[in-house]
């Protein structure tokens, strides 16, 4: 049976983001044994279920989310597409869930201060358990305490001062692509505070390409 790794992103209303999605995966292409292809939850080209409706019975698919926790986007719109496939789909857990990619946060951020662990949020409860293990684990590393905030949560302004009063000084890891609006959004959380440091987001550069393609090569036995 043929296979085929498919890297899922959202997708961008900033076509640089988008563009930049692509350059990537067309580099790990060059790199992998199986095919590497890429495609858009929404707002990019090529979407997903076009995507899928490309690759008949004799393909199997592996699905590689760029989604960072468990919400409607991964549960419903990209499990949808996958019944409706004719090849076997294996959709792997979303970037919080992954060993590796933990791993990869911890050797690429240094964090040496209280650090805030943010994301936009997810109703569902795994998410915010799995948000929480990947804090305690970069506490670990650091040795700092932490605080996990989600934008679609109630309160969460509310958390990240009190946070602040408590340790002064402190750093936020925002768990987004680029600096678009949630990204954004985060930083505002926080924007009267002098001592309050965000760092800069992933994007798809040969940091997170090298995540990926480790990530490939394992599934490839390689």
């Amino acid at each position: 049976m043929k296979k085929i790794k498919l890297l899922v992103y959202h997708g961008s209303r900033d076509e640089t983001k988008n563009k930049s999605f692509l350059e990537m995966v067309n580099r790990l292409q060059a790199k992998a044994q199986d095919p590497v292809l890429g495609c858009f939850l929404e707002f990019g080209s090529p979407l997903l279920e076009n995507m899928m409706a490309q690759y008949p019975q004799d393909y199997e698919v592996t699905v590689i989310p760029l989604f960072f926790l468990k919400g409607k986007h991964y549960e419903e719109d990209l499990k949808d597409v996958a019944i409706q496939a004719d090849s076997p789909v294996n959709i792997l857990p979303p970037l919080v869930e992954d060993d590796h990619f933990i791993r990869f946060i911890q050797q690429s951020y240094d964090i040496k201060e209280p650090f805030i662990l943010a994301a936009h949020g997810s109703a569902h409860f795994e998410a915010k358990q799995a948000l929480c293990a990947m804090a305690k684990r970069l506490a670990e590393k650091s040795g700092m305490p932490w605080l996990v905030v989600m934008l679609a949560e109630d309160g969460a302004q509310e958390k990240l001062v009190n946070f602040q009063e408590e340790y002064g000084s402190v750093t936020m890891l925002p768990l987004t692509f680029g600096k678009g609006k949630v990204y954004y959004e985060l930083k505002s959380l926080a924007s009267s505070n002098t001592n309050f440091h965000i760092m800069d987001p992933l994007s798809f550069n040969q940091s997170i390409e090298k995540y990926i393609l480790k990530k490939i090569m394992i599934l490839e036995g390689s």
